[in-house]
């Protein structure tokens, strides 16, 4: 069952060359997308490019971990909707079939590939289910199985996000269909991922549009942001960003061996430093 009336543009035919900023063609000259870019400096609740992708094997994690991982993503408190496509809907049964089909795998196989990606704002709960189920079915043609949660509703409702998990075999033949351990196959699936999204949102009429593209490929001269959570309040950032370094460890190696060895950095006491505004080095008081 799918939600879109009509095949979306990315679908049939070969991929487009993406070029933002111009009308796109597919090979066979039937369809065009038009890829408009985000203006700069915009912000606000807009559509925003996030897929990551991963995989689970026998050889390289725990047994289970593959029915562990859907668990987790299809936990009631995440209120997920849930999909799927060749393997059962219901959170306990789909990890029961999972558990199964890794048992059948040989010692090296791939159990599932994993994709996490961030849905667009622009559109509705239905919209966004559409989406994920077109693009599902079109990573695995149609053949291959797989499971997808989205995440939209509670305290993901201002991040609405999809955990998609593929088992990569085909039913009849036992071949791999959707080639994700291929060379190429993160950067192929990155572009699918893009025209996915952006197809969905020109059939809404948004105007917004999302790119795989870095800021330096794209010409942009901008900064990368460093992403932060929702648990530090704004006055312990700003303190943070302005005075990097005065009591934080080096690196991320020597927190790690902080926390590890139960040591933590000794902070002076009151009044015994004094750290100028410039956070230059705390000048030792006179005696």
């Amino acid at each position: 069952m799918c939600f879109c009336k009509q095949k979306p543009p990315w679908q049939g035919g070969a991929a487009p060359v993406a070029s933002p900023g111009k009308c796109r063609f597919s090979v066979d000259n039937r369809l065009s997308t038009l890829c408009l870019p985000r203006p700069r400096g915009q912000t606000g609740n807009v559509a925003i490019y996030s897929l990551h992708l991963r995989s689970v094997g026998r050889t390289t994690h725990a047994p289970r971990t593959a029915g562990a991982h859907l668990r987790y993503i299809t936990r009631p408190e995440a209120r997920a909707d849930l999909l799927a496509g060749r393997m059962p809907t219901e959170r306990h049964a789909a990890r029961r079939w999972l558990d199964r089909e890794e048992r059948r795998d040989r010692q090296n196989a791939r159990v599932i590939d994993k994709l996490t990606v961030a849905l667009p704002r622009e559109l509705d709960a239905l919209q966004r289910r559409g989406l994920v189920m077109a693009f599902a079915e079109r990573v695995t043609q149609g053949r291959a199985a797989w499971f997808a949660a989205i995440h939209q509703s509670g305290r993901d409702a201002h991040n609405p996000h999809a955990h998609i998990v593929i088992r990569d075999r085909d039913p009849e033949t036992g071949r791999r269909v959707a080639l994700l351990s291929e060379k190429g196959a993160c950067r192929n699936i990155r572009l699918l991922w893009e025209l996915a999204v952006n197809a969905a949102l020109e059939a809404q009429g948004s105007p917004q549009r999302v790119t795989r593209l870095s800021h330096a490929v794209r010409g942009i001269e901008a900064l990368p942001q460093r992403h932060r959570g929702p648990q530090r309040p704004q006055e312990g950032r700003e303190r943070e960003t302005d005075c990097p370094g005065v009591f934080a460890p080096a690196s991320m190696i020597g927190l790690a061996f902080e926390i590890a060895s139960g040591k933590r950095p000794r902070r002076p006491r009151p009044g015994a430093w004094a750290v100028p505004s410039s956070c230059s080095t705390p000048a030792i008081p006179m005696r």
